[in-house]
């Protein structure tokens, strides 16, 4: 209580509840204090008590009181449990004040172990040097066999060495390089793409004599046939090569081969069954004329006055005649089988194994750790033969 009323002035200067409930207080007393007095004293009947009771004018400032008072209980039981909170806050505080002062001293107790032993290997050091009385001058001079270095280890002078970046092989688009096709292939014409086999028999050749070195590496192609200069098309897919240690890798490419001539593609030799298809068909289509020719001579036709026509085989030819119309049905027979057989084949372009051309590069490919292990091996011990 002592407290509160210690506090009550600040209250009053900030709390506008304080100020308001201080206020009414200040009005009841005085409306007490000089209303009473000015009137005369009456007698209330015996009758009329309980009237008079509930139309005292200082009932509902007793009511305030007893609401003001019951207000006052409840802050000070708030401020008593803030207080018992403060103070365990505070106990709390000084436990690890104490705590985190015992650990820095076992720390500078440590520090100051270490420190003897360092100095007690080399010899009586000179008394430590108050922060204060050091100065500039005092730096200036000091040999460097009288200063130590931080943490008891030499610090390297000058900047850090830069990483080494690796080395990268790269193949760029018009980069080319000489290959000799393993595989013979029929392309066929129509569009179907067949695989073949390439070998590098020279290093890949880049701008101004730059040269990667890949051995005898494999390139797998997709050759397409072309029906109207008899020229078999590549494009290269996957380049599988040894690297110097052994290991294998592929990647995938693109690019096209040039041929003997300097023209996109290798000339090759067309098989076309068209042909032998059109000599067929004529042996066909005569042998179904023959055949008809033999039986309409054994025929004898007959028109009538009224024009109605009679046909009927000779007597005597019957053998003939038949054997005209078997003829006749085998020849058409043999030209529907051709031409159903026609419609299934296709016309290829013919390249045998062994020739010789150029591959040309038309996405760029790296090609990691071979310019690395390059520089340790040697590329003729390395790239042997595989063949």
């Amino acid at each position: 209580m002592a407290q509160f009323l210690k506090d009550l002035p600040t209250r009053l200067k900030s709390d506008r509840k304080s100020q308001f409930v201080a206020v009414l207080v200040v009005i009841g007393v005085m409306y007490v204090a000089f209303s009473d007095n000015s009137r005369p004293v009456r007698k209330a009947a015996p009758k009329v008590e309980k009237q008079e009771k509930l139309n005292d004018p200082n009932e509902r400032w007793t009511d305030l009181i007893e609401r003001f008072n019951g207000q006052l209980n409840q802050l000070t039981t708030q401020s008593n449990a803030l207080r018992e909170d403060v103070d365990s806050q505070k106990k709390a505080m000084q436990e690890y004040e104490a705590t985190t002062a015992e650990i820095f001293k076992k720390i500078l107790e440590r520090l100051a172990e270490v420190q003897n032993t360092q100095t007690s290997g080399q010899g009586p050091a000179a008394a430590p040097k108050s922060i204060d009385a050091v100065s500039g001058a005092d730096l200036m001079g000091a040999s460097p066999s009288e200063l130590e270095p931080i943490g008891g280890a030499d610090i390297a002078s000058g900047p850090p060495a830069q990483p080494v970046r690796p080395k990268l092989a790269a193949l760029m688009p018009g980069d080319s390089v000489r290959i000799k096709l393993l595989a013979g292939v029929n392309a066929p014409t129509d569009g179907t793409p067949y695989p073949v086999v390439l070998k590098l028999i020279s290093d890949v050749m880049g701008p101004d004599g730059n040269s990667v070195p890949l051995g005898e590496a494999r390139i797998i192609a997709a050759a397409q046939g072309s029906l109207t200069d008899s020229r078999v098309l590549f494009r290269l897919t996957r380049l599988s090569i040894r690297l110097p240690n052994g290991k294998r890798k592929e990647f995938p490419v693109d690019g096209w081969i040039v041929g003997e001539d300097g023209i996109r593609g290798l000339e090759g030799v067309l098989i076309d069954p068209i042909g032998k298809a059109i000599v067929g068909a004529g042996m066909a289509g005569g042998l179904a004329g023959l055949g008809q020719g033999i039986a309409a001579a054994n025929v004898q036709n007959r028109v009538y006055a009224n024009g109605s026509q009679y046909s009927s085989v000779n007597q005597g030819d019957v053998g003939k005649y038949a054997g005209g119309v078997a003829l006749a049905s085998t020849a058409n027979e043999w030209q529907a089988i051709i031409k159903d057989r026609l419609s299934q084949l296709v016309p290829v372009v013919q390249v045998l194994s062994g020739r010789e051309a150029t591959a040309v590069f038309s996405q760029s490919v790296a090609i990691p750790e071979l310019l690395e292990q390059l520089d340790e091996e040697n590329p003729s011990v390395v790239y042997a033969s595989l063949d």
